[in-house]
């Protein structure tokens, strides 16, 4: 933990084996962090520590389910015999499912709530004490998503997950200010990650639809990375990423059902395009010009 006369920042990256939490990782490496990778997958949260050594920070693996409160006791006692301080915790670790009310399987709902939104909840319970007792501006980021505010058909149980996840960094915010702990909720658009690739969707077309969005999308995981870092330090609450989607917020604040009307029109022509895609794709099979 000591390196060059000065204790390494330490820092907590659920779903660090892929995507977002890689980049994440990398990022905070280049920065000379001691990062705890943590992946219900330790094999791909193996090859992040390679890059993170390479990129000049220290890394460990750990194995973590964010949907079991007795694996996160297991690493707050894990670390906490290493570690004097946490610095940064990030929940990230995430699922995505797709389906209309009534048709999603229960079990569906289930599996992402207990992913996305029990495992933030998981998260800050176990660390937030450890937090507090950190006098040199430790800080949570909280992992949401631009389907918190966009209520987009077909999507209910992973907008429900990702409003949680706001309401609960709002509300962090709030109890954590007098305590000198920061809080940070990323909602980016959508941008190409192994998310979609291993989704539950209720209809090929939603997997293909989100898939055309994120492959047009201008944000990167580096990029969202990037975006995480300098809130950090500047102790900024809301990130919407790319730099519309903050103007996607405040269009819902202002006008809700004018943006909810939109909401519809936008999902409905991109099933249309879709659609005449996939007669293309026939006719293409089958030997038409």
């Amino acid at each position: 933990m000591i390196t060059g006369g000065r204790t390494r920042r330490t820092a907590i990256v659920t779903g660090s084996g892929s995507g977002l939490g890689r980049a994440l990782a990398v990022r905070l490496a280049r920065d000379g962090w001691e990062i705890a990778l943590c992946d219900i997958d330790t094999a791909a949260a193996a090859v992040t520590l390679a890059l993170v050594e390479h990129a000049g920070g220290v890394g460990r693996v750990e194995r973590l389910d964010v949907g079991r409160p007795a694996e996160w006791e297991g690493l707050r006692e894990r670390l906490g015999r290493d570690w004097p301080r946490l610095d940064l915790l990030v929940n990230n670790a995430g699922v995505a499912v797709s389906g209309e009310v009534g048709r999603c399987p229960l079990d569906d709902w289930r599996w992402i709530v207990d992913a996305n939104l029990w495992g933030t909840i998981h998260g800050c319970h176990a660390c937030v004490d450890w937090l507090k007792a950190n006098p040199d501006r430790p800080h949570i980021v909280n992992v949401a998503s631009l389907a918190a505010i966009g209520a987009a058909p077909g999507m209910a149980a992973y907008n429900v997950t990702k409003a949680g996840i706001v309401a609960l960094s709002e509300t962090l915010w709030t109890e954590l200010r007098p305590h000198g702990v920061g809080v940070t909720v990323l909602c980016p658009s959508f941008f190409r990650t192994a998310l979609l690739d291993r989704g539950r969707f209720a209809e090929d077309r939603h997997r293909r639809v989100a898939a055309a969005v994120a492959d047009r999308s201008s944000l990167s995981a580096e990029r969202v990375a990037d975006a995480a870092v300098r809130a950090v330090a500047r102790r900024q609450l809301y990130v919407f990423l790319p730099g519309r989607a903050r103007l996607v917020w405040w269009f819902k604040r202002l006008f809700p059902l004018g943006f909810l009307a939109a909401v519809v029109s936008e999902v409905d022509r991109r099933f249309q395009a879709d659609a005449r895609s996939g007669a293309a794709r026939g006719h293409r099979k089958d030997g038409a010009p």
